[in-house]
């Protein structure tokens, strides 16, 4: 990645090295949360993602563009810049929609990132996306993962402290409900309470957690994996009792979690990354329920630590004992009514 990235440099080679044929490879997927961006020291764009998807071998049918401040139009002004950003995917999603790139639709979905400490203002930015991405438009996130300690960072412009409680940030959030857009958050597991009081405050507002509400590992949380669970799966089972939060399974990759999986000389196994995921992913679902969790790539963010392909087969073997109805809702059904795709 980039000098100033917090995220793990992508050593193809490396990745190379294990290899896998896919399980189960008629099951179809929706990869509920990936970027693509064009960024100094590393690039990832639809014709990268599309080859980490067909190497992999897997029924990717669609996917979901998360926004990652990526493309943003510098001849608008501040609040509308980021419209730059959702002209990009949906370009993306346009190509991808032609059928010329295979038969998955990229982008199906777009998450936006208009600013929503703008508060009321933000409407008229909505606006702009609307008529930019049209139906793709399915939501937004903002930066919101803030921790006290420097060490703990998992993206090079950090928010303030507090965001997700600060009256504009809300003020905000009650314009998507009116535009019909959902909200997703990524915050930390110290954050989670801020995320529980969020979600009460706003129980008609869709919200989604990203990469299961962020267990941390690194800085004062390293080498406290099991106190970090304890604390972590108590506030899940929390968050899980509002009906409005939907959760996905993923990100475990980011340096921030502290799981450490680049630095043997080979990569990780499916069957390794089950094994370090299961008691996560499998206390998500007990939670939430297989109605409001989905299966998440998070890459090319992830990509430092484990192959795409690995990846689902990991989440594959995770659920190996689920239901072929079940499984089905994990791996594409909750991500296609969450965000409403157009497939």
């Amino acid at each position: 990645m980039g000098q100033n990235s917090p995220h793990l440099p992508v050593r193809e080679a490396w990745l190379a090295l294990v290899q896998e044929p896919p399980l189960d490879p008629q099951l179809p997927i929706i990869d509920a949360h990936h970027h693509l961006w064009d960024r100094s020291g590393h690039r990832y764009l639809l014709d990268d993602y599309l080859a980490d998807i067909n190497a992999s071998g897997h029924k990717v049918v669609g996917s979901i563009y998360v926004q990652c401040r990526t493309m943003f139009d510098l001849d608008r002004p501040v609040a509308l810049r980021s419209v730059g950003e959702v002209e990009f995917a949906n370009g993306v999603a346009a190509c991808s929609a032609s059928g010329n790139y295979g038969e998955v639709r990229v982008n199906a979905g777009i998450v936006a990132g208009a600013d929503l400490q703008l508060g009321a203002g933000v409407d008229g930015v909505l606006d702009e996306m609307r008529a930019r991405a049209g139906r793709r438009l399915c939501g937004v996130r903002n930066t919101t993962a803030w921790h006290p300690d420097p060490a703990v960072v998992s993206n090079p412009s950090p928010p303030p402290a507090g965001i997700l409680a600060s009256a504009e940030f809300r003020a905000g959030v009650a314009c998507l409900q009116r535009h019909g857009l959902s909200l997703d958050v990524w915050g930390y597991h110290s954050q989670l309470p801020e995320i529980i009081e969020l979600a009460k405050a706003f129980p008609e507002q869709v919200i989604i957690v990203d990469h299961m509400g962020g267990p941390l590992g690194i800085g004062p949380y390293a080498g406290k994996r099991a106190e970090v669970f304890a604390d972590w799966a108590a506030l899940i089972s929390s968050l899980a009792q509002l009906t409005n939060v939907r959760i996905k399974l993923g990100g475990l990759g980011m340096q921030v979690c502290g799981f450490e999986l680049q630095h043997p000389p080979l990569p990780p196994t499916s069957t390794l990354l089950a094994e370090l995921w299961a008691p996560y992913v499998l206390h998500c679902i007990d939670a939430f329920g297989v109605e409001r969790c989905m299966f998440e790539s998070n890459f090319p963010v992830d990509k430092g630590m484990y192959g795409y392909g690995v990846m689902w087969n990991a989440f594959k073997r995770l659920t190996q004992g689920f239901s072929v109805a079940e499984r089905s809702l994990l791996f594409s059904g909750v991500a296609a009514a969450t965000y409403r795709l157009p497939l």
